[in-house]
Formats: structure tokens, sequence, C-alpha cells
């Protein structure tokens, strides 16, 4: 006669906790099993939208870590258009060399100017400017760990699936129109998709007003209206970017940034920085 082999896991749960374990472990796979099939049927929202699209969005859109921020920079490529290729970052070489180019100089120069008329029109207050650029490789680092991103990202997948409940009809340019016309209900993101950011060319630059050596108004984009707009920073480095007559073009609108400023010389093209 065979024996039921007791091995001690049995005898301290008995056979009624055994069985409530295993109903939430399966319900667990299941939920799993739902959330993969969602995530499977959001990358093919990717593949169809993105079909045609820039091979260097292209690619930056296989190294973005999940889904819904593939959507959400996807809006991005899409709403380019036909300035993507135009707006797209430089690659590490041609940031290296750009400060050694004429308008490399130039635009180091025109910073200088502008630290100037600053320091003199507020006196005891200073700029501090961060002239380094943001590569593609940095740029997707940051959009994968943004906070920000993935709320954004998280609301248009929301969006996306209440207008296509079916999703199986659902056609590459229904997808394209609905992500290019998508206006974020809160918070936008604070960073541009990867490969967009101006900081790609070397031609943004970010300014921070220091006193004293501490900083007065910083980078943060959660005090942006306090410390810029509210104690007036906002108008006092726009008043100092006019009045050196310095090319700059600012300060950023979305996402709000009153500290970034784009260098933008007349007439002159940066084909020798590619």
């Amino acid at each position: 006669m065979l024996k039921s082999h007791d091995n001690g896991f049995s005898r301290a749960f008995g056979p009624t906790t055994l069985l409530l374990l295993g109903l939430m472990l399966g319900g667990f796979a299941q939920a799993q099993g739902a959330v993969s099939s969602t995530e499977a049927v959001h990358q093919r929202w990717v593949d169809s939208a993105s079909a045609g699209l820039d091979p260097q969005a292209m690619q930056t859109l296989q190294r973005i870590h999940g889904v819904d921020q593939r959507l959400l920079a996807l809006r991005s490529y899409l709403r380019a258009a036909d300035s993507l290729a135009l707006r797209w970052s430089w690659s590490q070489e041609a940031l290296a060399q750009y400060p050694s180019t004429s308008e490399g100089k130039a635009a180091s120069a025109n910073i200088d100017a502008v630290v100037a008329t600053f320091a003199k029109e507020n006196p005891g207050y200073e700029l501090r400017v961060n002239r380094q650029p943001r590569s593609l490789e940095m740029q997707l680092a940051h959009w994968n760990k943004n906070a920000s991103v993935a709320a954004a990202a998280a609301s248009l997948v929301e969006a996306l699936d209440r207008r296509f409940a079916d999703s199986s009809s659902v056609t590459g340019r229904e997808l394209r129109d609905a992500l290019i016309h998508w206006m974020t209900p809160g918070t936008a993101a604070v960073l541009a998709a990867p490969g967009l950011s101006a900081h790609g060319q070397g031609r943004a630059f970010d300014f921070t007003v220091i006193r004293d050596g501490r900083i007065v108004a910083g980078l943060d984009s959660a005090s942006a209206h306090a410390q810029w707009d509210g104690a007036g920073w906002t108008r006092k480095l726009h008043e100092a970017m006019v009045s050196s007559g310095k090319p700059f073009v600012g300060p950023l609108q979305s996402p709000y940034e009153p500290w970034h400023y784009a260098y933008t010389p007349p007439d002159q093209a940066a084909g020798d920085a590619k």
C-alpha cells in the first residue's frame, strides 16, 4: 500500500492554504500574461506607426526601454516630420569638433558677451553656463530613467487604449494621426525625445544665476516658475540676451525652461561641424 509523502511543507500550511496559494499564483501568472499581451499590442502599434520613419529614429526607438516610452518618442518623431533629419543630434565626433569650428568659436565668444552684459545689468550676480553638448547616448540614458517621461508615456498609452479598444482593426495611418494630435493632459515630459534635443547639436546652452557662489536660479523644472518667473530672472536673462545683441533665441517654451537658449547665427551653416 502506497503512503502519501508528507514533506513538511504541507504540514506547515495545510491543504486549504496550499489551494489558496495555488489560486493566487495562478492569478498572478494570468495577470502577467495579460501584461505581456498588452505590451505585444503596443509594440505592434510602434511597428505599424513607425513604418517609413527615418532610419536614425528607427534605430533609436529600439534602444528605448519600455514600449510606452517608445510610443511617446515616436510621437515626437512623427510631429517633427520633414525637419527630423535637420534637427537630429550630431555624432560624437561632430560634437567634439564643434568648439574648434568657426561657429563654435563664435558661439563661445557670444556667450561670454551675454555673461558680461548680465553681470553689468545685475550687480552682485553672475551667470554660469553649461556649454557641454548632450550626445544621443546621454539623451537615451536620461529618457529611459526620467519620471516625467514615464508619466507622460502612461497618459499617452491610456488615451490610445481608450481610442483603439479594438486593437486588431487599427491602421498605421490611424495610429500616426492619433499620436501626432495627442496633447498631454497634465505636465509634459521635461525632456525632448532622444535625438531631438537642441543640446545634441551643441547649439543649446543652459544658464544658471549665481550669487556669492550659491545658485539663485538653477535648472530644476519643478521650481522654474518660482525661481525664474516669480523672482524676475526669466525677464532679466532675456533682457541681457537682447542687450548683448547676440543671436540667441529663447527661452525654451516646451518643455518650459527659462534658462535654455539656442544659438542661431544668421546665414551660417554648420557644415564644417559635421
